[in-house]
């Protein structure tokens, strides 16, 4: 039986939702400690002023806009609500979202 971050994955896994964005594949496979995408991105923070930046893997600095905080809050709630997550998945995703994105 796979243990509840496997099956997180699973559940999450981009191949199951073909609408899916590339970056927000990435940023799923960022906040998992996936790699869905190449180039991965490595980091997200949130700046003062609301807007998410990526720091890809060979990057130094946050040199790629995702977009409005707001927007990646809703479409990862989204996700989460579609993905048929069980009550200890969902709460795993959201603590996993927390520790995977720093507020600058």
């Amino acid at each position: 039986m796979p243990n509840i971050n496997d099956s997180l994955a699973q559940k999450l896994h981009p191949v199951r939702f073909p609408g899916m964005s590339r970056k927000m594949a990435a940023i799923v496979g960022c906040i998992l400690d996936r790699q869905y995408t190449q180039p991965s991105i490595a980091e997200l923070v949130i700046t003062s002023d609301g807007c998410v930046l990526a720091r890809h893997d060979d990057d130094i600095g946050y040199n790629d806009f995702i977009g409005a905080s707001s927007d990646l809050e809703r479409n990862w709630k989204r996700l989460l609500d579609v993905a048929g997550l069980t009550k200890d998945e969902r709460q795993l995703a959201r603590r996993k979202y927390h520790q995977h994105i720093t507020t600058l």
